[in-house]
Order: structure tokens, then sequence, then C-alpha cells
């Protein structure tokens, strides 16, 4: 007859299973006494991820899907003026007649002015809290969206983009939230699955806005203002998007057992220490920042291709909106699952190497990131390009050219005529060259033709559209997983400043957009797209190098062993000083004597 040991070892066996499983067999209760759905640890997080995935349970699951829907609506909105970029550009009444400089830096600027927004965020998420802090930054990027409804200048449509872009902070929120809901040991999952599937609202915005522009046109035609009322009326959707999600994100909670205030009540939570006191912990921790540098050369390398890439598709190319959209959209698209696999990496390298795993995992994957950048530049830069120093200040190129299939227009008069190796899209004149014969029907109004020079030399000549989007493609994949490792790290840097260090190497990503786009790629007309790719993946792989010097004094680093008197952290936190989600339940007040405000 078993002993009782062994019943209870047995018993112990199979609860570990269900909670394999996701099954909260143990029947542990919230401080309210609430039964968790899901097991948990001792603070009450989340101790399994996937098998839990496709639930919206609270407190854990609606908190994972509401952080998701809410930082995919922010990247969705602050790209979408530049999915239909081509449009907005036109010359008036059409468009704002926006110059291919004011195009290049507005977009920088809407990913540069989150940077300030981001490292006030954390501190934010560690006073009021992650969630009620996700609803201010989606209503803040409401004006916006309404602003470029109603743009009539370059001027205005530069500060609505400014003010979109303010909400990509929600990046912050959503990564914090996050880090409170689930265990250490799938937090680095859980986080990464969340930013990457927020991230890909990047790549449907580059797939949908083109497709919703083209629908709007087809329900506008015939009324004079057709191109200027449907590019405005695109924007409604993001409207109602952040609308939605701000409601969604209401109905989930501070932390897994309750609100900040009744949890501080009850005697669980810590009452938050001051914001400066928080944030002087956070900005004086060394490993914070090389992480902060690190992600502004992933995430700030994403958000510069989601810039350049439709750009240089329509460009490049020669290829219309509607389809350099999607092939723009493929690199933001991988972040359905190349996040996650950063995160999944992070998390089994801690298995088997600890923390020095994680680092290492990521210092791969970030010089990846950085051949495949490279790669990607020299597969055109041997051909011409339109931004070619030779051909600036070079005649236009005018021409009778038309495609076999009656698709692509070249035309005659001077005013269509393009630089050499050019690719725009224009609006039509009256009569035209189709098929190889002038046409004397007149041309639809308002058709959108490609007007592209035919020289042999240029890059739209060469056949290297395949190999540009495999390369795309996997340059994308390391760019996503080097993001998802960097936030497999931050939980582990600060738990006091878990907000402010989450909103530090955030911004870095916002830093490196602007450095990255502006500065190092570098606006279309200031030289060819494919140098400044080269250029960036060499910085890439440079600055990778500083993952050689995180360190954590109890696991090490990549290569300095644990217990060296060194210490990143250089003002240190009060003794017993707790992060925003550090709970101890052993002192806690009746449950009867706290009204929960969930």
């Amino acid at each position: 007859m078993p002993s009782v040991d062994e019943l209870e070892k047995e018993v112990d066996r199979l609860h570990n299973e269900l909670e394999m499983r996701g099954a909260n067999s143990r029947g542990v209760k919230d401080i309210f006494g609430r039964t968790f759905p899901f097991p948990v640890n001792s603070e009450h997080k989340a101790t399994v991820f996937f098998p839990i995935l496709w639930t919206v349970k609270k407190p854990h699951m609606r908190t994972f899907w509401a952080a998701t829907a809410g930082f995919f609506c922010t990247f969705f909105s602050c790209f979408a003026p530049g999915a239909i970029g081509s449009y907005i550009k036109r010359p008036a009444p059409e468009g704002l007649g926006l110059s291919k400089l004011e195009l290049s830096d507005a977009g920088n600027y809407a990913v540069t002015g989150t940077i300030l927004m981001r490292i006030i965020t954390g501190p934010m998420c560690d006073k009021i809290g992650a969630r009620k802090t996700f609803i201010f930054l989606l209503l803040l990027g409401v004006p916006g969206m309404i602003m470029m409804i109603f743009a009539q200048s370059s001027g205005v449509y530069l500060w609505a983009r400014v003010l979109i872009g303010l909400s990509l902070a929600t990046f912050v929120t959503c990564q914090v939230w996050c880090s409170q809901f689930f265990d250490r040991k799938v937090v680095g999952t859980a986080n990464a699955t969340a930013g990457g599937w927020g991230n890909v609202g990047g790549g449907f915005t580059l797939l949908l806005m083109p497709q919703l522009m083209k629908g709007l046109l087809d329900a506008n035609a015939g009324n004079p203002d057709q191109i200027s009322l449907s590019w405005r009326q695109c924007f409604i959707l993001p409207i109602v998007m952040h609308l939605a999600s701000a409601f969604f994100i209401w109905t989930g909670s501070d932390l897994p057992d309750g609100s900040y205030k009744d949890l501080e009540t009850s005697g669980a939570k810590q009452k938050s220490k001051s914001a400066a006191n928080v944030a002087l912990i956070g900005f004086t921790n060394l490993n914070a920042w090389i992480l902060l540098i690190g992600y502004a050369f992933c995430f700030g390398v994403e958000l510069t291709m989601n810039n350049k890439l439709v750009n240089y598709f329509e460009r490049y190319y020669a290829i219309p909106n509607q389809t350099a959209g999607p092939l723009g959209a493929s690199f933001s698209l991988m972040n359905l699952f190349a996040r996650s696999w950063g995160g999944i990496l992070s998390d089994y390298m801690a298995t088997k190497k600890g923390l020095p795993g994680r680092i290492s995992a990521m210092w791969v994957c970030q010089v990846f990131e950085g051949i495949f950048c490279i790669v990607l530049g020299l597969i055109t830069q041997q051909y011409d390009s339109p931004d070619e120093i030779k051909f600036h200040g070079a005649p236009l190129v005018n021409s009778t050219w038309s495609d076999a299939y009656g698709q692509e227009f070249l035309f005659t008069q001077s005013a269509l005529g393009v630089s050499p190796c050019e690719s725009d899209l224009v609006r039509s004149p009256s009569h035209g060259w189709m098929n190889g014969v002038w046409t004397m029907v007149p041309v639809p109004v308002n058709t959108l033709i490609v007007v592209k020079d035919p020289a042999p030399t240029c890059v739209h000549a060469q056949g290297t559209l395949p190999a540009t989007l495999v390369c795309v493609i996997l340059f994308s994949i390391f760019v996503q997983m080097s993001e998802g490792l960097h936030f497999g790290i931050v939980p582990y840097v600060s738990r006091p400043a878990l907000g402010v260090v989450s909103g530090m190497v955030g911004a870095g990503g916002n830093a490196g957009a602007l450095i990255a786009g502006k500065f190092i790629v570098g606006a279309g007309n200031n030289g060819p797209l494919d140098d400044g790719f080269i250029r960036l993946g060499a910085f890439i792989i440079g600055f990778a190098m500083l993952f050689f010097f995180i360190y954590f004094p109890e696991s090490g680093g990549m290569v300095l062993p644990k217990g060296l008197k060194y210490d990143p952290q250089l003002v240190k936190p009060a003794a017993d000083q707790k992060g925003s989600d550090e709970l101890d339940f052993t002192n806690t007040k009746s449950t009867e004597t706290v009204t929960s405000s969930v």
C-alpha cells in the first residue's frame, strides 16, 4: 500500500500535469476570493502561456489580448498616412502638395515625437498602472487623426503625424502590463507575442489602407473632390479602432488581483514611490542603457523600413501603390510569428544558460539582422536608381513606350517627364499612348497610371524583385526576433523600476528610427536607398558589440563571470523597495474590508 508521502508526490505530479495544460487544479484564489482560471505563481502571475492563449478570460488573457489590440491599433494608425502617401502628396486640391523630403520627414517625425512620450510613460505605468496609461495614450492619438481629415497644408499634416505617433508609446504599456501578469519563465514569450502581434498593425495598414482607398475612390466616383475626399475618409477607420480598444482595455484590471488602489489598501501592494525616485533608479542602470541602444537598431530599424519600403518599391521597381503596399507589408507581417520566436528562444536559452543565454541569443540574432540589411542593399547597388547623384539635375525623360498589356503608359508631354530611372504615380491627361497607339478617345479622368523610364540600366529592369523580397523577409525575421529577445531581458533589469526601464528601451527604438531614417538611410533625394541599407547594416552589427557588456552580478554576462564587484545599478533602491507588480499576501487585511474597483 502506498505511503502518505508517495500519495502526496503523486497528487503533486497530477497537479503539475494539469497546470502544464492550463488548469488551476489547486484552486488558487485572488485576494478577493475569486478563483483564477489558470495556474499562477505566488504573486498570482500566470505560469503558462500557449495552453491558455486562445482564451479571453480575466484577468491574465483579457490583459494579453487587450494589450495586443491596443498596440496593434496605434501601429496601424501611425503608419496609415504612409500607406496612402502617394495620394496625400499629390498637388492641391487632390492632395497637400508634399515634396518627397516633406513626406519622408513626416514619417521620421511621426516615430520621433514618441521618444519623450515613452520615457514619460514608464513612470506613469509605475505610478498609476499600465491600464490607465494605455487608455490615455489611445485617446491622445484621436485628435491627430481628426487633424489629418481636415488638413489643408503640409504643416498640419506634419503635426497630425507627430500627434498620432505619440500613441506609439503604448508599446511601453503593452510590455509592462504583460510583464505584470505572466511568470518570468514565460514572460519573454508573452511579451514577444503581444508586441509582435501589435507590431503587425504596421503591416496590416500597408495591406488594408491602399485597398480601402481604392474602394472609397470607386464609391466617390463622379465627385469633383473624389481623391481628396477619399483619402480623408480613410482615417475614420483608425479613429474607431482607437476608441474600441480603449473600451476593451478599460474592462481589464491593473494587476491579477485588481486595481492598484485596492491592493495598496489591502496591504498586498507597497504604495508607489515618487516618480522621481523610480526614474532615478531606472536611469542609473547601465544594462538599461545598453538595451536602449540595442533596441534602437532593431525596433528602430523596423519603424524605418515601415516608412521606406512602400516608397522604395514604388520608385525603384515602378510598382503602383496597390501592389507596393502589400510588398512593403511583408516586412511587418513577419511579426505574426518572428517576434514570438525571439521570446520563445529567450525563454528556452534561459532554461539552458540562464540570463547569459538570453543575452547571447539576442547578440546572434542582431548580427544576422545586420548581415541581411547589408545584403538587401547589395542586391540592387550595382544598378542605376532614381536617387543616383549623377541624375540630380539631369534632363527629364519622355517616351511613347507602353507595356504589352496596356497597363502602364508613358507620355510625350514635357509635363509628364520623369527623372532617369524614376517611377511615379500621376494623373492621366486627356490623351495618351495606349498599347503603342495614340488614343484620341480621352483617357478616363483621375486614372492612376505608372510612368517609368524603360532604360535597361535601371533597377526596375533587372528582375531583382524576387531576390529583394526574400531578403526583406529574412531581414525582417531577425529584426523581430531581436526585438522579442530584448524584452525577454528587460523584466530582469530592475524590478523596482520596471516601467521606467521599459520606457527607456522602448524610447530607444523610436530614437533609432529617427537616426536610421534621417541620418543613416537618409531621405530618398539625398542618395540611393540601397547605399543607405548597407550603411545601416554596418551600424547594426557595430552596436551589437555592446551586448558583451550587459552584466548581472548574480548571473554574469555573455563572457563575464558572475560574482564580480561590478554592479550596473549605480543608484541602489531602498532595501525594502518593491516593484509595482511585486505583491505580498502574507499580511493583507481581510478582503471583507476591501471593495474591488475592477
